[in-house]
């Protein structure tokens, strides 16, 4: 229509300049002399909008021709059966015809259910692989691959039976057989190895990596004796008594009728020795010219980050684990760190309840131990008040041995492992007199050492010095920082430096600072109870007056 328009109305110009009239002069005027000339211009510019406006018309209509047939695709999509997809189970059967055509059909599983259906003639047979996803069409023909599925369940493998299939558990511990996708026709799998099944639950499909359970319990024999633990004679005395008699005079044991302790509960302030101790302990069990004493150790959060049912399925492992090691007669140590995050007191609320099911399982394991003699669990925790009580009772942890922080004695004993005789130190000095100026200097009840004020729920104040806050591993941290000291100013000259007073006492000025900044940020109620100051009543933390300056 707009085209038209212009036409008429370009044709109407046409009559204009042929009759001698411009539209804008009376009938019967004579023109000048170069009307013609601007008649003909007037008509090209009128032409050349034209086709402009015919230019932008076309490419409209274009555009609209897209979208229509844009939106009769989607139409025609929308109109589509839907396709369904399933699980490839095997080749039912192929015949050909009196005209040379083809007809095929296969087993699949659709939603658990197991269907024949036909496959086109389009579908090359040998690309469909059990165990692969296909797709079928509203007539339930299989029309289509779309490979090999990587999603689904993961299960454990119990057991590989003789024709290769696998005999998987979820981790409630039900059993199902699985059968291996293709993919994994030629695949070593073992039991214990951790499988994808599909969503049909007939095919492992997938090997997910099997070094989970291996990175989680730590297995060796400890290096670690007795005598490479300083400061605890009492306490080693202690678990000497209840754990290496039992293991190394067993027949003693019986003639006067005396049950080795299937545990030994670790407890007290955090690095004070535990974990060497129980690395000591599988160590001394080896006895002479035995096979050596095996380590498991595993630490009691690490088991808690897993999906549900998880946990108690680790912990069977742990005690499977101790089992098969124990059966040759080799005595196994089950070392578990941090017991009180793993077996918290049921009823709590804390980790949305799941002590609820992991303390049962982990008593029921234990109660399994009085089948092997050579199984002994050790636990430790910084928190015993918060263990479940069953797991404290008699036949269970019957031993329990607190490891406190040492004292200044106990201390000069740990120092004395750290600062030997072999060490380059200032003429004339010896390693005993470096270790009284340090003990002298770190349990000191000075303001020089005075880390902190801490209130009571009574509204009191009291202090606490470095020495109140010492243990074991700051002991050993302390000599190392006048260690590397040493290192730094020996590169530096050229020649050894020698370790001297000077170099100890800043270590230890060091280490104070350090301790007081952290425990100023502390949550002073968690850090009183893991660190067993002020019977774990702190309620308030302050900065002493001469610190603050």
């Amino acid at each position: 229509m707009i085209a038209d328009d212009m036409a008429a109305e370009a044709d109407g110009g046409m009559d204009d300049a042929v009759n001698g009239t411009d539209g804008g002069e009376a009938a019967g005027t004579s023109p000048d002399d170069g009307a013609a000339p601007r008649a003909a211009d007037s008509l090209a510019l009128d032409n050349d909008r034209l086709r402009e406006r015919n230019h932008v018309l076309a490419r409209a209509l274009s555009r609209a021709g897209d979208e229509l047939r844009k939106a009769r695709a989607r139409m025609a999509q929308a109109m589509e059966p839907p396709l369904t997809l399933a699980t490839m189970v095997a080749m039912d059967g192929v015949r050909f015809d009196d005209q040379g055509v083809r007809h095929a059909s296969a087993g699949v599983a659709v939603s658990g259910r197991r269907m024949i259906v036909p496959v086109s003639a389009e579908v090359e047979l040998s690309k469909l692989a059990p165990g692969d996803v296909v797709v079928l069409n509203d007539s339930m023909a299989l029309v289509g691959r779309r490979g090999a599925s990587r999603l689904g369940r993961v299960r454990r493998v119990t057991r590989v039976l003789d024709d290769g299939r696998l005999l998987v558990s979820d981790s409630s511990g039900t059993l199902d057989l699985a059968d291996r996708a293709s993919r994994l026709s030629d695949a070593v799998v073992g039991e214990g190895d951790s499988v994808v099944v599909d969503s049909s639950g007939r095919f492992a499909v997938e090997v997910v990596s099997g070094r989970e359970d291996a990175d989680l319990v730590l297995e060796e024999t400890p290096d670690v004796s007795f005598d490479d633990i300083g400061g605890l004679d009492e306490q080693i005395g202690r678990i000497r008594d209840a754990v290496e008699l039992p293991f190394l005079h067993r027949g003693l044991f019986e003639r006067y009728g005396l049950r080795p302790p299937k545990g030994v509960l670790l407890y007290g302030p955090p690095g004070n020795g535990k974990t060497l101790i129980a690395k000591a302990v599988a160590h001394s069990l080896a006895g002479p010219g035995a096979a050596g004493g095996v380590f498991l150790s595993v630490k009691g959060p690490e088991l808690l980050n897993k999906y549900v049912g998880e946990s108690e399925r680790l912990i069977r492992v742990i005690f499977r684990r101790a089992r098969e090691r124990a059966a040759g007669g080799r005595p196994v140590i089950v070392f578990i760190d941090e017991m009180d995050s793993l077996l918290r007191t049921r009823g709590t609320g804390v980790s949305s309840d799941v002590e609820t099911t992991i303390v049962p399982q982990f008593l029921s394991e234990m109660d399994g131990v009085d089948a092997l003699d050579n199984v002994m669990v050790i636990g430790a925790s910084n928190r015993v008040d918060m263990i479940d009580p069953a797991v404290l009772r008699p036949g269970r942890l019957d031993v329990k041995i607190r490891i406190g922080r040492p004292g200044a004695d106990e201390a000069a004993a740990i120092l004395g492992h750290y600062l030997t005789e072999d060490l380059p130190f200032e003429p004339g000095v010896r390693p005993d007199e470096l270790i009284g100026l340090m003990t002298a200097d770190i349990y000191s009840r000075t303001e020089e050492r005075r880390v902190c004020d801490v209130r009571d729920d009574q509204g009191r104040w009291s202090p606490v010095y470095l020495g109140d806050v010492m243990s074991g591993a700051v002991l050993r941290n302390i000599v190392d920082r006048a260690k590397t000291a040493a290192v730094k100013s020996s590169i530096l000259r050229g020649n050894d430096v020698a370790i001297g007073a000077g170099m100890l006492a800043a270590a230890v000025r060091e280490e104070f600072l350090q301790t007081r900044d952290e425990v100023l940020d502390a949550d002073p109620r968690e850090w009183s109870r893991i660190n067993g100051i002020g019977d774990g009543r702190v309620t308030a933390i302050r900065r002493n007056a001469q610190g603050a300056a």
